[in-house]
């Protein structure tokens, strides 16, 4: 009772986030939460990687189907993330993974108006290393973060053949 209509709620949130005021009020928030935080106002790195999620609503008010072969029952969507976990960015991936990151990065970078003015490193996973000319020319360091290589184990007989031993999880840091 207290709460207005959803649908009129709904339609404020689109026109907000058409003409950019809620990306705009999530940027100020993110900042006055790193600075109670005693950090920069602008983050100096990010991460970004591609995350699906099954089930959500999919559309041109949500988010674009995405996944292998373009098609999974839910969203996937690109996501720009910082080190105190605040969602820099979110958006929809409906092309492969760096193409997607590209276009993204190349919108948060917009030297005109950009949303992330101190950055100077991305910290991303080894299938985005096709984002590398794109760091370099905004004068970012891309530092890809690779899983160890499993240990070698001895032959078992002699003069058999070594084998690659057990693959064991191991936590990428910062990611």
């Amino acid at each position: 009772a207290r709460f207005p209509d959803w649908q009129a709620v709904w339609s404020q949130w689109r026109r907000w986030r058409d003409k950019g005021t809620w990306a705009q009020a999530m940027r100020v928030l993110a900042k006055e939460i790193r600075l109670r935080c005693k950090r920069k106002a602008d983050p100096t790195m990010v991460m970004i990687d591609a995350q699906t999620v099954q089930g959500g609503r999919a559309g041109p008010t949500f988010h674009e189907a995405g996944g292998r072969g373009g098609y999974t029952r839910g969203a996937k969507r690109t996501i720009l993330i910082e080190t105190l976990g605040l969602a820099v960015a979110v958006e929809s991936a409906k092309p492969h993974d760096v193409q997607s990151a590209r276009a993204f990065l190349k919108e948060q970078l917009d030297p005109k108006h950009s949303a992330l003015p101190g950055l100077q490193a991305i910290v991303a996973e080894r299938g985005y290393t096709g984002l590398l000319a794109l760091t370099k020319s905004h004068g970012l360091n891309l530092d890809i973060k690779k899983p160890p290589t499993p240990p070698m184990l001895p032959p078992a007989k002699p003069g058999g053949k070594w084998r690659k031993g057990p693959r064991t999880f191991t936590p990428l840091r910062p990611l």
